[in-house]
């Protein structure tokens, strides 16, 4: 890993600029192909995108989620546009979002511009995310509302001053009942962690949280707690098998294994179906693999943001590993677990080097 660290530190910022740029161009030539019906690209599975322009325009008065809701708000207003918000969320996927990124890690570009041209690469070549510019589905609002919930959390756990920190709080907790409107389990692990950042971590308490923490949930399940979400699993049996692990919680015994499995294949992306799920292994999982491991080794360092992310990042895994048994929906769910993986990657990275300087 140190070898690794050192080549990358070899690299030229402007050759990293440069990549940045002919991915941006790269994108900006994909996005106006589909949009124009050039080309035709899918994920699989079904869009929801659908139902969300309907109910905007009046066809549906059945509302899911906020998201819903505000577009029908925008077209009352005559300011709804499919196409336009499509437009809108690009700009946010090539440049707000990872900047927001950035800015949450904490990275300047002033005192290191390798990490900030580094992070801003990273979260640029997410191709999943990008996929998601192409219609109007709430994932690219939620990670964009997200990434500013964590910034404002970032922003309370550092002040010292009183009327700061009440004032961040209550932004904090804002953003945290909006994201709940958005994705309920989303929304309510937001709150949790924001509330669980004291709990501090070395390398033998994170065996011990890890070990007492799937004990945690191994009777939740087997007395029923669950239920709500393995029944939520259960109906993806009905789904196409090609798409699915095929696990289910059925027996309370094989809780702990089948956890395990449906991380390996959602959540680390292990499950390989097709040529593209390969493309998302190397882009999406192998950066995050290998910077979670960073983060473990390097966890005597993290401090109270540090342990906000780490806390969401298993509370948040931890529902929709058990409620999700589809591929193309993990792909979208686990977003916020990466994003937190890669800001605290970042954030960690920084905290290290004021800790030499400071040696």
């Amino acid at each position: 890993m140190r070898s690794n660290s050192s080549f990358l530190n070899r690299i030229p910022n402007s050759t990293i600029l440069m990549s940045i740029l002919i991915l941006i161009s790269f994108k900006i030539i994909i996005f106006l192909l589909i949009k124009n019906n050039v080309i035709n690209f899918s994920l699989g599975g079904g869009s929801d995108a659908g139902y969300y322009d309907a109910y905007a325009e009046g066809y549906i008065n059945v509302s899911v989620n906020i998201w819903a809701v505000i577009l029908r708000a925008l077209n009352d207003y005559n300011l709804y546009s499919r196409e336009g918000i499509s437009y809108i969320f690009f700009l946010l996927n090539v440049f707000v979002i990872p900047i927001l990124a950035i800015s949450t890690s904490g990275i300047s570009y002033k005192h290191n511009q390798k990490n900030y041209l580094y992070m801003f690469l990273l979260c640029s070549i997410y191709p999943t995310l990008f996929y998601y510019t192409f219609d109007i589905y709430r994932d690219v609002f939620m990670v964009f509302i997200f990434l500013i919930g964590c910034l404002v959390v970032r922003f309370f756990l550092n002040t010292n001053k009183v009327l700061s920190s009440v004032f961040y709080l209550s932004i904090s907790i804002m953003i945290g009942l909006f994201l709940i409107d958005l994705r309920p389990y989303l929304g309510y692990t937001f709150l949790i962690s924001l509330f669980l950042w004291k709990i501090r971590f070395t390398k033998k308490r994170l065996i011990f949280y890890s070990l007492l923490y799937l004990l945690i949930l191994f009777v939740a399940n087997y007395v029923g707690i669950l239920d709500g979400l393995t029944e939520y699993r259960s109906g993806f049996e009905l789904s196409d098998g090609g798409s699915t692990l095929g696990l289910t919680f059925s027996n309370p015994l094989m809780f702990i294994p089948n956890l395990i499995l449906s991380a390996l294949g959602q959540l680390l992306g292990l499950y390989i179906t097709n040529p593209i799920a390969v493309g998302i292994l190397l882009l999406e999982s192998f950066p995050f693999i290998f910077m979670s491991i960073y983060i473990i080794k390097n966890i005597r360092l993290a401090d109270e943001f540090s342990r906000f992310l780490i806390i969401f990042f298993v509370l948040y895994a931890s529902v929709w590993l058990i409620g999700n048994d589809n591929l193309g929906t993990a792909l979208r769910l686990r977003f916020y677990n990466y994003l937190s993986v890669y800001i605290c990657f970042f954030h960690i990275l920084k905290l290290k080097k004021l800790s030499l300087v400071t040696a």
